[in-house]
């Protein structure tokens, strides 16, 4: 063998070497930043917020009720209670059994005389939450919430194009924003011509159809890694257990305001015709929707309450009943809106010689509809108290 020959050996020797160490030390490289990324161990506000154990985590979300959790009925009766107790105290987070909303005593209430010409119903008008500020920052902010979602941060060492972003698993609501060019969060839109060296990829805790389990979050964290890998990032999570256990919490507080509230107005001899009943609805402020039943809404176009046909069959010419629906914890400034809802359910049943009752079928007093103003200004309470303000972003997205 020649020198030549041998120097040749020796050359492609170490070039091999030098390939095989090089491969070695980029895995050992990227075993150590999943190692920390995976490792990370963030504290989670949730965590110190006592549970409401109002049903078992596994269950399907029951239908709201203001009534105590063993009772589980359809929805929420409202009914005149005189129990003989104290004033409701105000709500207090601390690790105890959820009870039964205190309630003031009311005093007797005096028979209305039957009013034989009503006059015309003049709406006056509801003070709604003022519009959220056109700050798209604070707007951007607001579509991740580390409380209620659980969210996965991506570092790029190249830009990453909106349009390269994939659909990412996820069973619930998932939202990406990104850190622009100029070095502000923007909502990632397949359609937008937008960079990013950033990314924030959430997805949320809980909805109505209960909390997130851990397959469903195994499956989102493993098509946030895939993509981080194909373009070469690193990605960091947070603590799965932890955010498991928050997403379970965060469920049984939301099942424990999660209240519809009902008000029925049903005919007496003979059916309402449906045509005195829009002039009724629109003079009160409400629209009818192509669905075919009538909503008021605030001036920002959220929902307020509803008007639709007792069985929840279509309107047409006539109906036998009508009922109101208030979602408790999707309307800012509930209390105001509620006491509308009540004010034209009232006088939907003098207009229309009906009655109005509960489901089963109970009449509305006065002194019942004060007992239910009562109780959800103890809702509103302890939804405060928790940072879920009914009608905010969070609460539209918990409770959807």
């Amino acid at each position: 063998m020649t020198d030549l020959q041998l120097g040749s050996l020796i050359v492609g020797g170490v070039i091999v070497a030098a390939v095989y160490a090089f491969n070695w030390w980029q895995e050992y490289r990227y075993r150590q930043q999943a190692t920390k990324a995976f490792a990370r161990n963030e504290s989670d506000a949730l965590l110190d917020v006592p549970k409401n154990m109002v049903r078992s985590a596994g269950a399907s979300r029951m239908e709201p009720s203001l009534e105590a959790a063993e009772q589980a009925p359809e929805r929420f009766e409202p009914e005149l209670v005189e129990p003989e107790l104290e004033a409701a105290p105000a709500y207090q987070a601390q690790a105890a059994p959820v009870r039964e909303p205190y309630i003031e005593p009311i005093a007797p209430v005096a028979p209305v005389a039957p009013v034989a010409d009503p006059a015309p119903y003049v709406p006056e008008p509801v003070k709604t939450a003022a519009p959220v500020s056109d700050d798209s920052e604070a707007l951007a902010s607001s579509l991740l919430d580390s409380s209620i979602d659980f969210v996965a941060e991506v570092h790029a060492t190249e830009m990453i194009a909106a349009a390269d972003l994939p659909v990412f698993r996820g069973s619930k609501r998932v939202q990406v924003m990104g850190l622009s060019q100029n070095n502000r969060w923007e909502a990632c839109l397949p359609s937008s011509r937008s960079r990013y060296k950033e990314l924030k990829i959430g997805l949320q805790l809980a909805d109505r159809q209960g909390a997130l389990s851990s397959e469903q979050l195994n499956a989102f964290c493993m098509s946030v890694q895939q993509f981080s890998d194909e373009h070469e990032a690193v990605v960091t999570f947070p603590q799965r257990s932890a955010k498991l256990a928050a997403a379970t919490n965060l469920d049984e507080f939301c099942a424990s305001v999660d209240v519809l509230i009902g008000l029925n107005v049903m005919a007496a001899s003979r059916p309402f015709p449906m045509e005195r009943v829009r002039l009724l609805a629109e003079n009160a402020g409400l629209i009818r929707s192509p669905e075919g039943a009538f909503h008021y809404r605030s001036d920002s176009g959220k929902t307020l309450f509803t008007l639709s046909n007792y069985d929840q069959t279509p309107l047409g010419n006539t109906s036998n009943g009508l009922t109101l629906l208030f979602d408790v914890p999707r309307v800012a400034g509930g209390v105001s809106v509620f006491d509308y809802f009540a004010e034209f359910a009232q006088h939907l049943s003098v207009a229309l010689s009906g009655e109005l009752v509960d489901d089963n079928s109970k009449p509305l007093t006065e002194a019942s509809l004060d007992n239910i103003r009562k109780q959800l200004g103890v809702l509103y309470v302890k939804m405060d108290d928790r940072g879920i303000a009914p009608g905010s972003v969070a609460a539209l997205r918990l409770f959807a």
